[in-house]
């Protein structure tokens, strides 16, 4: 039986999934370590937690030793039991020929060396402890190309790579590492993506999310997801129901993934 309090680590605490996966730990009483690169988004969510439960850290997750600094800090005045990496940003529908190599290396900088910036001393530390769980935020991009753009499926699709990986490193620690991969959600993401990546995302307001006809074609269960349904399951991941569960993918998609 998992018991609380646990120390958990958030990355893109600031909205959307982050923000949703901070709301169900700390309404079980665990204490949640919020990270974010905005500020004012990191004060409304711990506004909106139980008082005393969460505590924020404004960080770049595409600054290392930010980063490990701020685990270090963590790491000081306990263990780290969980870390739910859901850092990314998005770059609408943009293809070979729309993804410029600016673009290019400032998703592939956040979504795939951001995670390994936090998994890095975050795994350190749970070797050290022999115990922690990492749940990481992945997409349905990664196995369907037709969502986002070519830098995203591109980030999301290594995440799984890394997520195996991980498995195989520290599964002798007693740790365990899989990986949330959500359809359609809405998040807000279209919007911090263009505060983070301002012009270099083209003007692309389509996709399956705003398409309803497309929704219920490739979705079996028509609609799109919620946030609190995907931290449902990193909070399901992250507890001793799962584990023995390690190095695998959970779609949380509405059965895209069986299409």
């Amino acid at each position: 039986m998992t018991t609380a309090p646990r120390n958990v680590l958030i990355t893109g605490a600031g909205s959307g999934i982050g923000a949703a996966v901070a709301a169900i730990f700390a309404a079980q009483g665990d204490r949640v370590h919020l990270l974010d690169i905005s500020e004012s988004r990191l004060e409304s969510v711990v506004a909106s937690l139980p008082e005393g439960s969460a505590q924020a850290h404004v960080v770049d997750v595409t600054d290392y030793y930010g980063v490990a600094g701020v685990v270090e800090s963590i790491a000081a005045a306990g263990s780290i039991d969980v870390l739910a990496g859901c850092a990314g940003v998005f770059d609408g529908l943009a293809g070979i020929e729309q993804t410029s190599r600016e673009l290019w290396d400032r998703v592939i900088d956040i979504n795939l060396t951001g995670t390994f910036n936090v998994v890095k001393p975050v795994a350190q530390q749970m070797i050290s402890q022999g115990s922690g769980s990492i749940v990481l935020i992945g997409s349905i991009a990664a196995s369907r190309a037709l969502p986002d753009g070519l830098a995203y499926d591109t980030s999301k699709a290594a995440l799984e790579g890394m997520t195996r990986r991980l498995a195989v490193d520290l599964g002798r620690y007693g740790i365990n590492a899989n990986l949330v991969a959500p359809g359609v959600v809405e998040t807000g993401i279209r919007a911090t993506s263009e505060e983070i990546l301002g012009d270099m995302v083209p003007d692309t307001k389509v996709g399956v999310g705003t398409n309803p006809d497309l929704m219920k074609m490739l979705i079996p269960m028509q609609r799109g997801g919620l946030a609190s349904e995907v931290a449902a399951t990193v909070y399901f991941l992250a507890g001793d129901g799962a584990a023995y569960i390690s190095g695998d993918v959970i779609h949380v998609d509405g059965g895209w993934i069986a299409t």
